[in-house]
């Protein structure tokens, strides 16, 4: 058999925009995601805010005083990365939780 008729026998098509859509508005979010949804976009703005609050040294004088301050990107940037993966971990806890009450539910309606 040749490469290339082996290759057009097992293409699929991809998926179009509306099928996805579809799919990705089937899924209703439980308690546990919304909340870290939620709380995602409380912390990316509180990240902003801290970098704002405590800024960085850009120069010093001789005697260790700060001549100019600026934003504290890497607080910033750890705050933001720190809340991705609680939120994350979070937001997976509450995706294996719908799954097993689904698998709860199709297994009660086979009894």
């Amino acid at each position: 058999m040749d490469l290339f008729d082996q290759i057009d026998k097992e293409k699929e098509e991809l998926p179009k925009i509306k099928s996805i859509t579809r799919e990705v508005s089937k899924q209703k979010l439980n308690g546990y995601q919304i909340i870290a949804v939620v709380t995602f976009i409380i912390l990316f703005v509180v990240g902003i805010l801290l970098g704002n609050l405590f800024p960085a040294c850009e120069s010093s004088s001789l005697f260790g005083s700060c001549t100019q301050k600026q934003f504290n990107l890497s607080l910033t940037i750890f705050v933001w990365f720190a809340s991705f993966l609680g939120c994350s971990f979070f937001y997976a806890i509450g995706h294996i939780i719908s799954l097993l009450t689904s698998i709860l539910e199709k297994l009660s309606k086979k009894r």
